[in-house]
């Protein structure tokens, strides 16, 4: 069904493409990537993204560890000496994205983002208490970043830029389901929908011309300035690398290969509500990485009286290292489709 869906959206392109005023589907880098891009003085752009994500077994560092040994593991709340009582079994994640640029002039872009999510997180109870297994869910939408995007370097051969941006805590850090220990309980930090700090990230984007060849990098840092937040911490601080080539197959798709690097440091602070001898998901202790990922993308673009301006980028991304920080589940896979137009 899905193979039958790209090869709809391909012969459609193709069929209603307008050489004369034809947009290139490389003129964007992949889907996954944000504010890769700028637009020239007029100009504005909406987005929506649909993006998947799945994790499964839970690891120490590089190891993977089995269910009862995640529960026979120490917690980070009583110097060592007490075990997990349930352990994470899955998590799953879809998440709307939501984005808008505008160009007051060539040299500045302005963009907006924000997210809707929705999680579901399986866990085990130790056999003690039956070793039955139950879901939490949540749903909401996330933290909104408003970013500056500022004109370094634009010719032929090179784009260059930075991007300035201010996450607002808009996204709940309260979020609660039924347990077997209670009715409302406070869930754990990755089922939180925000960070309940701002943030500032800074990035420099880059990309090189070579024909229907084009190299990008990425290069972002995030850091909360504001201090814990009202439950008592705040996340660690990110380094992200990018790295992607796109090949332009034709004039209007293109693919892509993108390498991802992701180092979040400990987290600061713990919700004091969250009990960390119920679950490895509420220990603060269990938070940073180090991360590397492997993306594949295909990117479409259509300029059509009926289509025009429109585009589609849909990429696929999968772990090939992954070394945590404490108990944490290990990511599967990611996938993220996204449409974008450009009037």
């Amino acid at each position: 069904m899905f193979n039958f869906l790209i090869l709809t959206i391909l012969v459609t392109i193709s069929f209603f493409v307008n050489a004369d005023e034809i947009q290139l589907a490389d003129s964007h880098g992949p889907i996954s990537i944000m504010g890769d891009h700028m637009h020239k003085k007029g100009e504005f752009m909406f987005s929506y993204r649909f993006g998947k994500m799945n994790m499964n077994n839970v690891a120490n560092g590089t190891k993977k560890i089995d269910t009862n040994s995640v529960m026979s593991s120490p917690n980070g709340a009583s110097n060592n000496l007490g075990n997990y009582m349930n352990a994470p079994i899955s998590m799953k994640m879809n998440m709307h994205m939501f984005g808008g640029m505008y160009a007051p002039s060539d040299n500045l872009t302005f963009m907006i983002m924000t997210s809707y999510q929705e999680k579901v997180m399986t866990q085990q109870r130790m056999p003690m208490a039956g070793g039955s297994r139950f879901d939490v869910n949540s749903s909401g939408f996330s933290d909104t970043r408003i970013s500056t995007l500022i004109n370094i370097l634009n010719n032929d051969l090179t784009k260059t830029h930075i991007g300035t941006v201010l996450s607002l805590p808009t996204g709940s850090i309260d979020q609660r389901d039924t347990t077997p220990a209670s009715s409302y309980t406070r869930l754990g930090y990755s089922m939180q929908n925000g960070t309940g700090t701002y943030d500032a990230l800074f990035f420099l984007n880059n990309i090189n011309k070579f024909g229907k060849l084009k190299i990008g990098e990425q290069f972002l840092y995030k850091k909360a300035f504001s201090g814990n937040n009202s439950k008592n911490y705040k996340y660690g601080d990110v380094f992200e690398l990018n790295l992607w080539s796109s090949y332009r197959l034709i004039d209007n798709v293109s693919s892509s290969i993108r390498i991802n690097y992701n180092y979040q440091k400990k987290m600061n602070g713990s919700d004091n509500e969250m009990n960390p001898r119920m679950s490895p998901a509420m220990d603060s202790h269990n938070k940073g990485h180090n991360k590397i990922n492997l993306g594949f993308g295909v990117n479409l673009v259509n300029t059509s009286k009926i289509f025009k301006n429109h585009r589609i980028g849909i990429e696929g991304t999968f772990p090939i290292y992954q070394n945590l920080r404490g108990l944490q589940m290990q990511e599967t896979f990611r996938f993220m489709i996204g449409w974008q137009y450009a009037p």
